[in-house]
């Protein structure tokens, strides 16, 4: 399958519509799928990373007879400079915090038919975590992209975070109804695919709403190249605060080389 062929359902929904309503295919992983209770890992902070060994200093699967239970284990700062991290060449155990929640598939559609792991972005409440609605339905956050509250799948207006993608194995993705499919419609996947563009691949920039001139010289306005391709440049100095770009109006500005 071809991730740039036919999205389904992209003759029987419109952007309106947010979530696609036809079952084609609803056997298949696609991208833009919304899988509910999978299990994410978070890192314990704002602590390091806590390692979990046996008291006689064996490994956990090794002690515990994978799956056994009964011995002890003590845990160990990751950063102590007495520890050998990974002193068997075997990985490590260690203490993180294991949610079941909402995830939004990521990958092109090929990639799910082809490889056994899989990229998703979990799914957090827009109030829960104090996000500004109107600023991800307009795609300003790049970081996020907007996802419309279905109950009861999902309760409240939310958010898929790109900030925290995890890979998952297929073995996680579960449906009680082999007919059962949840899924983004063909025309928000389109807007899905250009916010990870977006994310990953937008041009390293300074930012005329945040960032100071670093350094003496002359910049480009990063929209006006990529956009139109036009140059239009500023010579600015150390300390100064960045403008908007009279021409295009955009925020974004890199160095000139020379």
């Amino acid at each position: 399958m071809s991730s740039s062929g036919p999205i389904p359902g992209s003759n029987n929904t419109n952007l309106d519509d947010f979530y696609d309503a036809a079952a084609v295919e609803p056997h298949l992983l696609y991208q833009g799928e919304i899988l509910i209770d999978v299990p994410i890992l978070s890192m314990p902070l704002p602590s390091r990373w806590l390692l979990l060994r046996t008291w006689s200093g064996r490994q956990l699967d090794e002690a515990l007879d994978y799956g056994a239970v009964g011995n002890k284990a003590k845990v160990l700062d990751s950063n102590q400079t007495q520890m050998e991290w990974d002193a068997v060449n075997k990985g490590d155990f260690a203490m993180g915090i294991l949610y079941k929640r909402p995830v939004l598939v990521l990958n092109q559609n090929c990639d799910l038919e082809d490889n056994k792991f899989f990229q998703v972005a979990p799914i957090y409440s827009i109030e829960a975590e104090q996000r500004d609605l109107e600023k991800l339905k307009s795609g300003d956050i790049f970081s996020a992209f907007w996802i419309k509250k279905h109950p009861p799948e999902i309760p409240d207006e939310s958010y898929a975070d790109f900030e925290l993608i995890q890979a998952v194995h297929k073995s996680y993705v579960k449906r009680i109804d082999p007919k059962q499919h949840f899924r983004v419609n063909a025309e928000r996947i389109q807007l899905l695919q250009r916010a990870i563009t977006r994310y990953f691949g937008r041009p390293n920039s300074y930012d005329s709403r945040s960032d100071k001139v670093p350094r003496t010289g002359t910049y480009l306005c990063v929209s006006c190249f990529y956009w139109d391709g036009r140059i239009t440049s500023l010579s600015l100095e150390e300390g100064a605060d960045f403008l908007v770009c009279g021409t295009c109006g955009g925020t974004a500005w890199v160095r000139k080389g020379r």
